[in-house]
């Protein structure tokens, strides 16, 4: 059983790695329209099990990942909205079988800045994501579930520093095969350092924890899971109308999560 719920979990979290843009916008555009690419790759060739002992998958997995996110924002009561969709295209090598490509999971989502304080570099905002169930979970593109994500999100900007925070609670909202992850609680902060008015390094931290699966509306023990992930990033201002971000990430504990590495990034085109 616990082989079986390592295989299902693994599969189902590169599924979720490769669907989600794992990036929010904490810090609002000004009003105009966005075009934003994000490549990824990611891979592992371990697992957390259920009691947070990596354990060998018996081959590695990887995954190269594009998506692109049209984004307009606007104003409304003096503060900022926005809204965005994201269409990922995901390769994805397998452990076992042969390399799988298509559409990913495609998330739509809408915020809205209730604190948007430009002088003091403080924002507060409300998030509402949405995963539309549209890769093929058979082939490990995309999680066969329809999800749902409110979150709160705030920043801080005062040169040269920077503070992004953000909690998600991840809904999910139909059964994939009958087999359902539980509900998670998603968490991110990064920490960010002026170079100068356009370079800033910095540190990214994800963590997160889900419930129990459920088969045929049963509970399957030991399989709730959860993980921390880390690593540096570097943003650079390009010019007023493009930005770029690099950002990589490790899973550094948890429980039936993948051991993985994931590097992004995100290039803003603004029009």
């Amino acid at each position: 059983m616990k082989a079986a719920i390592l295989v299902i979990t693994g599969l189902f979290l590169v599924g979720v790695a490769v669907a989600d843009v794992s990036d929010f916008d904490t810090t609002p555009f000004a009003p105009g329209f966005y075009l934003q690419g994000y490549p990824a790759y990611m891979t592992a060739s371990k697992i957390y099990d259920a009691n947070g002992d990596a354990q060998d998958m018996g081959d590695t997995w990887s995954a190269i990942n594009f998506s692109l996110r049209p984004t307009y924002c606007g104003m409304i009561n003096q503060n900022r909205w926005q809204v965005s969709a994201s269409v990922p295209f995901t390769s994805f090598n397998p452990p076992i079988g042969e390399t799988q490509s298509g559409i990913g999971d495609v998330q739509l989502s809408a915020a809205y800045w209730i604190l948007d304080d430009h002088r003091q570099g403080n924002y507060f905002s409300f998030w509402l994501w949405s995963d539309l169930p549209t890769g093929d979970d058979t082939k490990g593109l995309g999680t066969g579930q329809l999800n749902l994500r409110p979150g709160l999100a705030y920043a801080m900007e005062r040169f040269p520093y920077q503070v992004q925070a953000s909690a998600y609670y991840n809904l999910r909202m139909k059964d994939s095969d009958e087999l359902k992850p539980g509900d998670e609680i998603w968490g991110n902060f990064a920490f960010g350092y002026g170079v100068n008015e356009y370079a800033a390094i910095g540190l990214d931290a994800e963590t997160g924890w889900g419930q129990d699966w459920k088969y045929n509306s049963t509970s399957i023990s030991d399989s709730k899971s959860q993980w921390f992930r880390v690593g540096p990033s570097f943003e650079y201002q390009v010019n007023p109308n493009v930005g770029l971000k690099l950002k990589g990430l490790y899973n550094v504990m948890g429980t039936n999560s993948p051991q993985s590495i994931d590097i992004w990034a995100r290039v803003n085109w603004g029009f």
